[in-house]
């Protein structure tokens, strides 16, 4: 950015007017300050250039003397009756600055300090529910704790009818001046924390902090399809600001109860349905629960083989603000058996025959064929 062209610096036309290289050095000034870019070595000297350019623009004389010898005519000593080139003066600096952030901190219409509110912290709150209120909805109460202005002070944090006292460090203006060099900043007033206003008798309700914690309840309407881990948000129910800062919101987190039947997969709903090793070679009717009625039957198809899947239509969860509904998946387990009484041995082994499968020996005649063997 360094071009020794003063004029390009700010961004205007050699026939600018005071108020146009006024106004451009506002907004460079602004956006290149060290307050707004901590610890940017480039912006500080950006902001330096600036400066540098509206000391020289902004002064009649000086302009003057650029506009016909540049800056060389300037360090030649033609400016020194001006202060001479190379230093800020700070009533003029200290002018412009003091115009800059009153435009950030103060109010447009009155001219007065804006107080420095500052916004309240969010709350969060699980709501568990069940899978038939989740394909439903539901109002759920919800108690929790929040931060509340103080109704003894209404926020000032003073004592009723003490009142507030005017900083006597900032002077009401709720900012600070300090001299570094040739440059002149502003600071929030480390007493008063930018209000311009300090507390001499806190409030005994909220020891000066202007809020409370009060115990609130809300009924928060969860709507139907909401999903496990679906997340509400209610605006304002949060913690209260500060100096009137706008509320918290609130985040009202779903989360869904074990259900004995179903799993759920978005809008659909998974059913193991279990099958005996007749049921799934012969086929035949079964019985399935539904979410929202009595059981239904379905028919098994003979030959059904294990995990084999049903697709039910419409009869899963409501898609989440929609009327439609997700399908009901019925996933077959075939069950075998774990014990067998002699009869149903038997009749297995009769159908593995059938099949060219041999059953394995008992232990009864794996003892007769250890001691054929020993025997000869």
């Amino acid at each position: 950015m360094a071009t020794n062209d003063y004029y390009r610096t700010l961004g205007v036309p050699r026939n600018a007017s005071e108020q146009e290289i006024k106004s451009a050095f506002r907004k460079l000034a602004l956006k290149y300050h060290p307050d707004r870019n901590p610890g940017n070595a480039e912006s500080e000297a950006q902001f330096k250039e600036i400066g540098e350019a509206y000391e020289v623009l902004s002064n009649t004389d000086k302009r003057r003397i650029y506009d016909q010898f540049g800056a060389e005519g300037l360090k030649a000593g033609g400016g020194r009756g001006a202060g001479g080139f190379g230093g800020f003066q700070s009533a003029d600096m200290g002018d412009i600055f003091g115009d800059i952030f009153d435009n950030l901190f103060t109010d447009s219409g009155g001219g007065h300090r804006r107080p420095r509110s500052r916004r309240g912290a969010d709350l969060k709150y699980s709501a568990e529910i069940s899978l038939e209120d989740a394909f439903s909805g539901i109002k759920v109460p919800v108690n929790f704790d929040r931060t509340e202005v103080c109704g003894v002070c209404g926020g000032t944090g003073a004592k009723p009818k003490t009142g507030l006292k005017k900083c006597p460090t900032c002077r009401g203006a709720g900012r600070v001046q300090y001299a570094q060099g040739f440059f002149s900043f502003s600071q929030t007033c480390p007493d008063c924390g930018g209000q311009g206003e300090v507390v001499t008798s806190p409030c005994k309700e909220c020891g000066g902090s202007g809020q409370e914690k009060k115990a609130a309840s809300l009924n928060i309407k969860i709507p139907a399809g909401a999903d496990d881990g679906t997340t509400l948000r209610v605006s304002g129910a949060g913690d209260a600001g500060l100096k009137g800062g706008d509320s918290g919101d609130l985040y009202v987190e779903v989360r869904l109860k074990h259900h004995h039947h179903f799993s759920r997969d978005g809008a659909d709903l998974l059913y193991n349905c279990r099958l005996t090793i007749s049921q799934g070679a012969l086929g035949g009717d079964v019985q399935v629960p539904t979410i929202d009625g009595p059981r239904m039957t379905i028919k098994i198809p003979a030959g059904t083989q294990h995990g084999k899947v049903f697709r039910i239509h419409d009869k899963g969860m409501p898609h989440a603000g929609d009327k439609q509904r997700g399908d009901l998946l019925i996933k077959t387990e075939i069950e075998v058996p774990t014990e067998l009484t002699p009869r149903q041995r038997e009749l297995l082994e009769e159908l593995g025959k059938t099949f060219g499968h041999e059953p394995p020996p008992t232990e009864k005649e794996e003892e007769k064929s250890f001691f054929k063997k020993i025997l000869g």
